[in-house]
């Protein structure tokens, strides 16, 4: 009789919370190659696409860990999650997981950001705060008119945080109603408080030109010193939670399709992270 195979610990997820995971993408050698191991094969494809390799070990290990969160909260193989993409290229699982959950990527430089919801249309994005840049002559080009007005109102040395905390915004946005670029930046306005993470701010806006408005919670985030991120999700009354993401260990390596390598009977195959984390506030370094 075979032994047993333990699955990594699953996380739970209520209807009215949203989790956003900050993901460290300068992984080990080992921990890319297992990662790798769980991709799809366009998943492979892309990053074989990357000139550098630390920019293709970035992108394995965001897609890598994503696959990881997502096989958690449903109880499933990381390597045997499948996507489907709509006509703009947002993913979203398989019809075997029946719309199960809805989450969204983005990743900067060494970090990423993964939200998911149970069931309500999530996005979100991650900016790295780069040097002294005319971000007003670049908000007068991409920005609606008001934003743009109210950023070169702002002293200089506020005008990279409001910059960036409107932009993410607004990709974030974009991403959650799944149009992407299909709708300028410069067609809808966000607000531009830059609180972060327990004040989010509304946004009624239609998902296309023909539909109803609909609500939208955003929440400008700042997971680690330099970077600056929000997430979008429809709807109100949200309890958002950051939590950190742990890489795979040698001991719980993953073959090809997502099981545990080392199967033994008597080890603690507890998985890519081990203990739940929940912390309340904005993620630290």
């Amino acid at each position: 009789m075979p032994h047993a195979l333990l699955l990594p610990r699953s996380f739970q997820l209520a209807p009215d919370e949203v989790h956003v995971w900050r993901v460290v993408l300068d992984v080990t050698s080992e921990t890319s190659a297992l990662l790798y191991a769980t991709l799809a094969r366009d998943e492979r494809d892309r990053a074989a696409r990357f000139r550098f390799e630390h920019d293709r070990r970035r992108f394995i290990a965001a897609h890598g860990a994503l696959r990881d969160l997502v096989a958690r909260y449903l109880d499933a193989r990381p390597g045997r999650i499948a996507y489907v993409y709509n006509d703009f290229g947002k993913p979203a699982l398989g019809p075997e997981f029946d719309g199960r959950l809805k989450f969204n990527l983005s990743h900067s430089n060494g970090f990423a950001l993964v939200a998911i919801t149970a069931g309500s249309e999530v996005g979100v994005d991650l900016e790295h705060v780069r040097a002294p840049t005319d971000f007003a002559a670049i908000a007068r080009g991409f920005f609606s008119a008001a934003e743009a007005e109210h950023l070169a109102a702002l002293p200089s040395h506020l005008c990279a945080e409001a910059f960036l905390g409107c932009w993410t915004k607004k990709e974030a946005y974009l991403k959650a109603s799944g149009e992407g670029l299909a709708t300028p930046l410069n067609g809808f306005s966000v607000p531009m408080a830059t609180d972060y993470v327990d004040t989010p701010v509304d946004l009624y806006a239609a998902s296309n030109a023909n539909g109803p408005a609909k609500r939208w919670s955003l929440y400008t985030l700042k997971p680690t010193p330099g970077y600056i991120g929000a997430v979008a999700i429809e709807g109100t009354g949200w309890r958002l939670q950051q939590r950190p993401w742990a890489p795979p260990s040698d001991a719980n390596a993953l073959r090809a399709d997502g099981t545990l390598l080392d199967d033994r009977r008597g080890h603690d195959h507890r998985g890519l992270h081990g203990q739940r984390v929940e912390i309340g506030a904005a993620v630290g370094p």
